[in-house]
C-alpha cells in the first residue's frame, strides 16, 4: 500500500530528509504547457524538483477508479508521493445522525481512493462541534473518537487518517485535541497545519523555539514513531480574534511601505520552520498551501533545508 515516498527520503548515508510538495494544482502549473492536462502534475513536480502532491477532494471524492490507477502509475514513474485531503463536509461531531452517517461514507470513499492510489495518508478536518459550551466541545471530541474507533475494521491495511489542526476556534482541532484524537485512535496520525495553529492560538508561532515546542509536545505525548510520521501543512497566515482569516504567500508583508524586517512579516516563517526541523532532526512530509504560490513556497522551504537558497528568493 505504501507509496515509495510516503514517509521520507534518504540520503546516501541513510539520513532521513523531509519531502516537500504542494496542495492541489498551483496556478503556476495551470499556466505551464501542461496546465490543460491535470495528469501532468506529477511530471511537472519532478521537473521543478518537488516530491509530493496532496490531491484535494474537498468538495467530494469524485475521481474515477481508472483515473486513480493512472495517477498511481504516473506518481510512481515520476517519484512523487501522494496524499489525499478529504471533503470539507466531514463532520463527525454533529448531533444529526444523518450528517454523521454521510461523513462516515465520505471517509469510506477516501479509503477506496487511497487503495487505488496506493496512498497511505488521508487528511481530514475533524469539523465543528455542536453547541457553544466547553461541555459541548468535550462531547464532540468524545463522539469523534467513538465514531472513528467504530470504523477500525474498515481501514485498509497501511492507511492512516490524519486529523488536521483547525484554524478557527469554532472548530474542533486545537493542537491538544488533535493529539488526543491520535492517542485515542490507533490508525490516526497528526496533521499539523502550523498556520492554523498560529491563527487558533492568536499568533503563538513566532520564532524557532515556538515551533520546536509544538514538535516536542507532539513527541512527548505520541512518541517518536508518530512524530516521525506526522504530516505538515506550512505557509504564512493572516488571522483575527476568531482565528484563521486568509492564507498568505511567503514574502507578503503586513505593510509593503515598511522595511522588510521580521516584525513586518506574516507568520509562521519558512526559515523558522526549517531551522526547527533541522535542530530536531525531523523528516516529515511538508505540503505548502501558500496563497497561489504553493510550488514557490515548497521550493523555498526545500532550498532552505538544503542550504542552497538564492538571494533572490523571498522568505
Amino acid at each position: 500500500m505504501e507509496n515509495k515516498l510516503s514517509v521520507h527520503s534518504l540520503t546516501s548515508n541513510n539520513r532521513k530528509e523531509p519531502l516537500f510538495g504542494v496542495a492541489g494544482y498551483p496556478p503556476n502549473f495551470a499556466l505551464s504547457s501542461y496546465g490543460k492536462k491535470r495528469e501532468k502534475i506529477f511530471q511537472w513536480l519532478q521537473e521543478i524538483n518537488l516530491d509530493w502532491v496532496e490531491l484535494q477532494n474537498t468538495y467530494g471524492v469524485k475521481m474515477p477508479d481508472e483515473q486513480a490507477s493512472l495517477y498511481y502509475r504516473l506518481a510512481e514513474d515520476h517519484h512523487i508521493g501522494v496524499s489525499i485531503h478529504g471533503p470539507y463536509y466531514i463532520t463527525l461531531a454533529s448531533g444529526d445522525k444523518d450528517v454523521v452517517k454521510r461523513s462516515i461514507h465520505r471517509i469510506e470513499q477516501c479509503f477506496h481512493l487511497a487503495e487505488m492510489l496506493h496512498a497511505n495518508r488521508i487528511v481530514f478536518h475533524p469539523g465543528f462541534y455542536p453547541g457553544k459550551t466547553n461541555e459541548d466541545r468535550r462531547a464532540g471530541i468524545n463522539q469523534i473518537i467513538k465514531v472513528l474507533n467504530s470504523m477500525r475494521n474498515d481501514v485498509p491495511k497501511g492507511v492512516f487518517l490524519y486529523p488536521e489542526t483547525a484554524g478557527k476556534r469554532s472548530q474542533i482541532g486545537s493542537l491538544e485535541e488533535v493529539i488526543e484524537l491520535c492517542e485515542s485512535v490507533e490508525f490516526a496520525r497528526p496533521c499539523l497545519d502550523l498556520a492554523h495553529i498560529h491563527g487558533f492560538t492568536g499568533g503563538a508561532l513566532i520564532g524557532v523555539e515556538s515551533i520546536k515546542a509544538v514538535f516536542s509536545l507532539m513527541g512527548s505525548r505520541l512518541g517518536t514513531d508518530r512524530l516521525d510520521s506526522m504530516h505538515i501543512h506550512m505557509y504564512p497566515i493572516e488571522y483575527d480574534h476568531n482565528g484563521e482569516k486568509r492564507h498568505k504567500a511567503f514574502g507578503d508583508k503586513l505593510d509593503p511601505t515598511l522595511p522588510p524586517d521580521r516584525k513586518n512579516s506574516f507568520y509562521p516563517r519558512a526559515d523558522d520552520f526549517i531551522n526547527a526541523l533541522r535542530d530536531m532532526n525531523l523528516a516529515p512530509v511538508v505540503v505548502c498551501e501558500a496563497k497561489d504560490t504553493q510550488d514557490v513556497g515548497a521550493r523555498l522551504m526545500k532550498s532552505l533545508y538544503h542550504g542552497d537558497l538564492s538571494d533572490e528568493v523571498s522568505l
